[in-house]
């Protein structure tokens, strides 16, 4: 069977490393002509790193990753700790690691895996304009006026998605009432007290910073509350001095770490919700990650459920006789699942609106979501 994967992140290449290890001849478009770092942080939480080890990826990923001892949680003005969560021996209790990781290190150890198990699979500046299911495949035309065909299509394009907006013409997206700043300081310019796990909160705001890359680099990303929306891309530069006046409020520390961005530069993006979707797949082609279900950043699980649905696919697609069967297996194994996290990601933005207090941060300690094994797991529950 032919595979065809529009979009060249991260679920669209962990779909194609899954699926080529199931045995399937997979091709993935991607429309940008070089795939670059953008300059940002992840976690991966045991469910994640659970798929990722599985497609061969984990001594690639241990050569750059940071485990931290624990993440605090703070007064966004006094600094003073509201509480400690420590980080637990996750490979003892959920048999795969918790990793924090520089996001183009995530992406260049899956590209290079990729060269190596299927060396043409990828296809950069491959604009795929519109796709036509049929009875027996789907033909993809491109931008620049080829056509090609797959007997099926795996749309792993994005929060953005055109081929969902093609498809199922949803709603638009609504603003959640966050906008969003990222960056990354690299620490050898940091007292060492400041290079550490933190998330300073309050009042509408907060502030997460992690170690990555070895822990050469912190990455943060602030989110405050906002009553008008942003624009929603991930790479719109921001005036640092407009960003550092909105959190000048904070602790010293907080306000030291942000202040010394490499090269000054931050991104400033609004945070968007859509409505959820009943339904995944339309004849021969089939959402996955954030084209299927996009979700807040607040629980760190976005990324996560991207890479198990790009396992779950593959083991549909190799347990059914048809795509058809395999793509409503998926939806029903998948569904439920991400449907929870994705209401459980828009009421965690909540609980920093507003004054710190231990009460607000309940429910914040991991939970089941990190044993759920997309690898080994039953398909349909």
């Amino acid at each position: 069977m032919k595979i065809a994967i529009v979009g060249g992140g991260i679920g669209g290449l962990a779909a194609a490393l899954a699926l080529i290890q199931a045995g399937f001849t997979v091709t993935v478009y991607e429309r940008s002509a070089q795939l670059i770092d953008q300059g940002a942080g992840i976690t991966l939480a045991p469910n994640a790193t659970r798929v990722l080890y599985h497609l061969g990826l984990g001594p690639a990923l241990e050569e750059t990753a940071v485990t931290p001892p624990h993440t605090e949680y703070r007064h966004y003005r006094t600094g003073a700790v509201i509480m400690r969560m420590m980080t637990k021996d996750f490979r003892a209790l959920y048999g795969a690691p918790y990793l924090r990781l520089h996001r183009w290190d995530l992406q260049h150890a899956m590209i290079t895996r990729l060269s190596r198990v299927a060396p043409s699979a990828l296809r950069l500046a491959c604009h795929v304009e519109r796709l036509g299911s049929r009875s027996a495949d789907v033909e993809l035309r491109f931008a620049d006026g080829r056509v090609e065909t797959a007997d099926i299509v795996v749309a792993a394009d994005g929060i953005r998605s055109s081929i969902r907006e093609a498809l199922f013409n949803s709603a638009p997206p609504v603003f959640s009432g966050f906008v969003a700043w990222r960056g990354l300081v690299d620490t050898s310019n940091l007292p060492p007290r400041l290079c550490e796990s933190a998330v300073a909160f309050g009042q509408g705001r907060h502030i997460n910073r992690y170690l990555v890359r070895r822990g050469e680099l912190l990455n943060f990303v602030a989110v405050a509350h906002r009553e008008r929306w942003e624009a929603e891309g991930w790479n719109i530069p921001a005036p640092l001095d407009e960003f550092l006046d909105e959190f000048a409020s904070f602790d010293e520390g907080t306000r030291t770490v942000i202040s010394q961005p490499v090269l000054g530069q931050v991104f400033k993006w609004g945070l968007f919700g859509r409505p959820w979707l009943e339904q995944w797949s339309s004849g021969r082609i089939v959402l996955l990650g954030d084209a299927a279900h996009p979700m807040l950043p607040f629980l760190g699980q976005g990324a996560a459920n991207a890479l198990e649905d790009a396992m779950i696919l593959a083991r549909c697609l190799t347990a059914e006789s048809t795509p058809e069967k395999a793509f409503m297996l998926y939806l029903q194994t998948r569904g439920p699942r991400v449907q929870t996290a994705t209401e459980q990601a828009a009421r965690r933005g909540r609980r920093y609106l507003g004054e710190p207090n231990a009460d607000s941060l309940k429910g914040n300690e991991p939970g089941a979501e990190y044993a759920y094994d997309a690898v080994a797991g039953p398909l349909g529950a």
